[in-house]
């Protein structure tokens, strides 16, 4: 658990990052796209967290799938995200594939409104598996 432990450690270090950038009225292109790259790598630190905490606590047996959105769906059913988060979160990976598959300037623009929303979420799901991983160590 302490190496898991760890990699909750980067990914809420790389959510810092992105809520650095997040928020800002008058951003110029150079900070829009740092916004999204630290969105992407936030995103992603997230995703592979909750599934290295998933097989931990759950095993590997229970996981059919290995694409992000399987394991937003299993941090659901591991009391992770409410249904309202879920959803949120789908469209989040929806966003984060926009970001790795394509690029376009009015997209870009529309994702950089979406980033402050994206942030609070992947705060929530973080300290929900930091509160998880953390009751799973704690002596019976």
């Amino acid at each position: 658990m302490a190496s898991l432990m760890m990699q909750i450690e980067q990914a809420e270090k790389a959510l810092a990052r992105l809520r650095e950038v997040v928020g800002i009225e008058q951003v110029s292109m150079l900070e829009r796209d740092a916004a999204i790259l630290r969105f992407t790598l936030a995103v992603e630190t997230t995703w592979k967290t909750a599934r290295r905490a998933l097989i931990e606590l759950f095993g590997q047996a229970r996981l059919d799938s290995g694409s992000p959105k399987a394991f937003v769906r299993e941090s659901h059913m591991a009391g992770w995200l409410n249904d309202q988060q879920t959803q949120a979160a789908l469209r989040m990976m929806n966003d984060r594939n926009l970001t790795v598959h394509t690029y376009n300037e009015d997209t870009a623009k529309e994702l950089y409104q979406r980033l402050g929303d994206h942030s609070a979420l992947t705060g929530i799901w973080l300290a929900a598996i930091r509160r998880s991983v953390a009751t799973e160590g704690e002596p019976a």
